[in-house]
């Protein structure tokens, strides 16, 4: 047996487990289904993996590691909030669009308790030395400090930008069927909607953080 890995075989294992475990959850997944999703026999697919524990990790850190990297690209040197905000905003719904079935594998691990999440999303951030989250923080107090955002906590500002991001990939069937009962017989035109829903999301989150004299 060649002892080179081949990228594209592994590639091909991943998104054929990714299928499986979609349906079947880490429990219900196994080996000899992936390989045959995948096309190879069980042999190689443990010469690649071993176990179906490693597989799904390996899922899950490609996706951690793909987020942060998009998102750690919006920061720039002196970007100002609002700059910031709209390319977080921006490659998060491409990196989503790009990989619509992310947050509902995501969903299925943490309702299975996230411990293998938790587990990758520390090595990811430790192997990769990112920052992204207290730099969030940090730009959202400097922008209170200066006057220029309201008293908004920045965890629950964070929390509120990835599930308005996340909520359509997750729930598109049922924003469909809803679209479809208010606008009948007007086909769904996924990219136009995608281009009003990430400029919604700015509008709504960056419009509401900015100071006023009173809240209502």
């Amino acid at each position: 047996m060649n002892t080179q890995a081949d990228p594209s075989k592994e590639e091909l294992i991943l998104r054929a487990a990714g299928d499986v475990f979609l349906e079947k959850g880490l429990s219900g997944a196994r080996m000899q289904e992936i390989a045959d999703r995948a096309g190879i026999n069980k042999t190689l697919l443990h010469y690649y993996f071993r176990t179906k524990k490693n597989i799904y990790a390996r899922i899950l850190g490609k996706v951690f590691s793909a987020f942060f990297s998009q998102i750690e690209e919006a920061f720039g040197d002196g970007s100002s909030f609002a700059a910031v905000l709209r390319q977080f905003i921006d490659r998060l719904l491409d990196l989503l669009a790009a990989n619509p079935r992310v947050p509902l594998f995501l969903m299925q691990e943490l309702a299975q308790g996230g411990a293998i999440a938790r587990d990758i999303l520390v090595k990811t951030l430790a192997h990769q030395r990112m920052t992204l989250p207290k730099r969030l923080v940090a730009l959202i107090r400097q922008e209170q400090q200066a006057g220029h955002l309201g008293p908004v906590d920045p965890i629950q500002f964070m929390i509120t930008v990835l599930g308005s991001c996340i909520y359509f990939f997750a729930a598109e069937p049922i924003v469909r069927e809803v679209l479809a009962s208010i606008q009948p017989g007007k086909p769904f035109d996924r990219e136009a909607f995608l281009a009003q829903r990430r400029q919604s999301i700015f509008d709504v989150l960056y419009y509401g953080l900015k100071k006023r004299e009173q809240s209502p």
